[in-house]
C-alpha cells in the first residue's frame, strides 16, 4: 500500500508511525510546508486513557514520553485571590516541539519518508498515483476546503478570543484562573508541560477585547504606542497567579475559536484527521490528542479490512460517535466560559463547583478514555505486527 499524509504534525506523523508498524511493507510519505522545528503552541496534553492507548500501540513511544511528560493529579480554580483545589485526576503533558522530535525519530526508525519545507502537491494529484491521502493539514486544511461539500463540512467561528502563550511559572495542576477587570472578566487556562515551564491561554469575549483596547497583531509580544504588548498587559491582570512572572510568545497572535464538523471523513481516496475533521474548544482536552486517537482508529481499520473503502468506513465508524461527544461536552463547556461574566459575582468555593460541573460531568477526558479491554485489543493486536515482523527478519 502507498499512503500519502498532507502535515506532519503529531497527528500526521503517528499515523505515519502506526500504519507502518502494522504493515511494514507500505509506502509511506508526509509532506509539512514548515521546517522541523517550526511549530505554534507549547504544551499538548494526554489524559490517562490517552496514554493509555498509546502503550498499547507503540511501548517504544510510550517509554520516551513517559521520560519527557509533567504529571499531576489536580484541577485548581483561582479566583478572587482564592484557590480551589480538586483532586482525583491524571494528567500529563509534554512540550510541543519535544513530541514532535520524538514522533519523527519514530518515523525515521521505522522508514518513513518526511519532506519538511515541501508544499504536498495536490490531494487529486496524490490520489493518481497512492491507494491513501491523509489530509492532517489542520483546522484551516486546504484539502478540505476544496471539497467542503463532499465531506459534508460545517465550520463556524465564535464570538469569543484566545491567546496561546507560555510561561516560566512552574504550575503543579491544570489551572483556571479568572481576571476581573474594569472593562470585564477574562479568564486563562495553565497547565505545566515541562520542568519551569507551562501553557497559558488566555481567553476573552469581543466587548471586553475591544474595551480594553488589545490589538491584531502578528505577534502579540511586540510593544505598541504605549511600549507595552498584549502579552505585558496580560502579564500584569494575571499577576496573581503568575506570582511575578512573565509570559512568551510563540508566533502568538489572538484568535477566534473554529468550529469543524464534517458528516463525512472520507472522499474516494482522501481521508481527514484531526482538526481537519474535527474540533473541541480547549477546555476539555487537546485537539493534538484526538489526533493522535484518529491515527491509531486508522491504522487499526486498515491493518483489520482488505480495501481502503471498507477501511475508511470502519474508521469513521469508530472514531466520528466518539468525536460527536466529545464535541457536545466541548460546546457545552464553551458556552459556559463564554458567559463567565454571570458567575464571577459567586463566592470561589460555588464558583469552583459551578466551572467544574459545567458540562454535567467531572472529567470531560473521560468520554475519549477507553476500556481496559479496548485497550488490550489494541495491544494485542500490535504485538501480533510485532512477531510477524521479527519472523520476517528471521527468514
Amino acid at each position: 500500500m502507498r499512503i500519502a499524509i498532507i502535515g506532519a504534525g503529531p497527528g500526521g506523523l503517528y499515523t505515519a508511525a502506526l500504519v507502518k508498524r502494522l504493515r511494514p511493507r507500505s509506502e509511506i510519505d508526509v509532506w509539512e510546508v514548515n521546517a522541523p522545528d517550526e511549530t505554534f503552541g507549547f504544551g499538548v496534553v494526554f489524559s490517562e486513557g490517552a496514554l493509555g492507548g498509546i502503550e498499547a500501540a507503540d511501548p517504544e513511544l510510550f517509554a520516551a514520553l513517559g521520560a519527557e511528560c509533567a504529571h499531576w493529579s489536580r484541577i485548581d480554580v483561582h479566583h478572587r485571590g482564592r484557590t480551589s483545589r480538586n483532586g482525583g485526576y491524571r494528567f500529563s503533558a509534554i512540550g510541543r516541539r519535544a513530541l514532535l522530535a520524538m514522533l519523527r525519530d519514530r518515523c525515521a526508525g521505522l522508514g518513513v519518508t518526511v519532506r519538511h519545507g515541501s508544499r504536498a502537491p495536490e490531494a487529486d494529484v496524490l490520489a493518481r498515483t497512492y491507494d491513501l491521502v491523509v489530509a492532517a493539514d489542520g483546522v484551516n486544511s486546504a484539502t478540505r476546503e476544496a471539497r467542503r461539500e463532499e465531506f459534508g463540512t460545517e465550520t463556524t467561528r465564535r464570538g469569543s478570543r484566545y491567546l496561546w502563550l507560555g510561561t516560566e511559572r512552574s504550575f503543579t495542576a491544570l489551572t483556571f484562573a479568572v481576571a476581573e477587570t474594569e472593562h470585564g472578566t477574562l479568564h486563562a487556562h495553565a497547565y505545566p508541560y515541562a520542568p519551569g515551564l507551562s501553557t497559558f491561554i488566555a481567553e476573552v469575549d469581543d466587548r471586553v477585547w475591544e474595551a480594553a483596547g488589545f490589538t491584531e497583531g502578528v505577534d502579540t509580544g511586540v510593544p505598541d504606542a504605549s511600549g507595552r504588548s498584549d502579552t505585558d498587559r496580560l502579564a500584569g491582570l494575571f499577576a496573581d497567579v503568575l506570582e511575578g512572572h512573565g509570559l512568551r510568545t510563540n508566533r502568538s497572535r489572538w484568535g477566534r475559536f473554529v468550529s469543524v464538523r464534517n458528516r463525512r471523513w472520507s472522499h474516494g481516496r482522501v481521508a481527514l484527521l484531526g482538526d481537519s475533521a474535527h474540533t473541541t474548544h480547549f477546555s476539555v482536552g487537546s485537539g493534538t490528542r484526538l489526533a493522535m486517537e484518529d491515527g491509531l482508529a486508522l491504522a487499526l481499520a486498515l491493518d483489520g479490512h482488505g480495501s481502503v473503502p471498507e477501511a475508511l468506513a470502519a474508521y469513521q465508524a469508530a472514531r466520528l460517535p466518539e468525536v460527536e461527544a466529545m464535541q457536545r461536552t466541548a460546546r457545552t463547556s464553551q458556552e459556559w466560559f463564554e458567559e463567565l461574566e454571570q458567575y464571577a459575582d459567586l463566592e470561589p468555593e460555588a464558583f469552583n463547583a459551578h466551572l467544574i460541573t459545567r458540562s454535567g460531568r467531572l472529567t470531560r477526558d473521560d468520554l475519549a478514555s477507553w476500556s481496559p479491554e479496548r485497550v488490550e485489543q489494541v495491544r494485542e493486536r500490535f504485538a501480533r505486527a510485532d512477531r510477524g515482523a521479527r519472523g520476517a527478519a528471521v527468514r
